[in-house]
């Protein structure tokens, strides 16, 4: 039997040296795609970074008028972060939430032309808001505190209230605001908005009592008719500040 010899083999240095030249000199379409993820991780980056620099510090909603003209100011800058930001719906409820004046004006009151736009683009913000993160609680409320501009946005209250119980049920923070608005709604009478309500009074009795002065002015604001279901569901919860809310009662 005659063995046929092996071909020589290279040596071992030769095949290092060729692995160095081909890891050295990737082949052109690798070469192309590299630089294309170098550049969408650089844009990623910048997309991320922009807007949280030109959003402003204070983004939460506004609930005194001293914080909503402040917040007015950075009214440029947070749509911008927001239109950069396009997907990111805490940008855009940080741009409706810079029109937190219009929560504290008269919901009925006629506006001027300027205002009239300002607040549809603030409505327009908070939408956009809710259909990226539809979670936001404080961006629901904010709906449905602003001034009403057709027939139906009123009638909406109930149920962006209710939205805004569902995202955010314990929400110290947001209880005043909307014990103040259910007050003036007819979403009092419905019994599961009665249910959310005795929640904030329950957090806010037990947890911020800082808070109950916001209660009895609630009920002092609310629609006449309102008054006796408001006063009723207090009671259910601690008597002894329902006895409270009628002017002249001992303290």
């Amino acid at each position: 039997i005659m063995l046929t010899p092996e071909p020589p083999r290279p040596p071992f240095h030769a095949l290092v040296a060729r692995l160095n030249f081909m890891l050295s000199t990737p082949p052109a379409w690798l070469r192309s795609a590299l630089l294309a993820l170098g550049i969408f991780l650089g844009l990623s980056g910048v997309w991320m970074l922009l807007p949280g620099l030109l959003s402003p510090r204070a983004t939460g909603l506004p609930f005194d008028r001293a914080s909503a003209e402040a917040a007015a100011t950075h009214r440029s800058r947070a749509v911008l972060a927001a239109q950069i930001g396009a997907i990111r719906g805490d940008l855009w409820a940080s741009a409706a939430f810079t029109g937190g004046l219009f929560t504290l004006t008269d919901r009925m009151a006629n506006l001027d032309r300027t205002s009239s736009v300002q607040l549809a683009q603030a409505r327009a913000n908070a939408e956009t808001a809710l259909a990226l993160a539809p979670i936001n609680g404080a961006a629901w409320l904010f709906l449905a505190k602003l001034p009403a501009t057709t027939p139906d946005d009123e009638s909406r209250a109930g149920m962006l209230l209710e939205m805004s119980y569902f995202t955010a049920p314990s929400a110290p923070e947001l209880a005043p605001w909307r014990l103040e608005r259910v007050a003036t709604s007819s979403a009092l009478a419905d019994k599961d908005i009665q249910a959310f309500v005795k929640s904030d009074l329950r957090e806010i009795l037990s947890s911020r009592p800082e808070f109950q002065q916001a209660i009895i002015a609630a009920y002092r604001n609310a629609w006449p008719q309102n008054q006796p279901i408001f006063e009723s569901l207090v009671a259910d919860v601690d008597p002894a500040v329902a006895k409270l809310l009628r002017p002249g009662e001992p303290k």
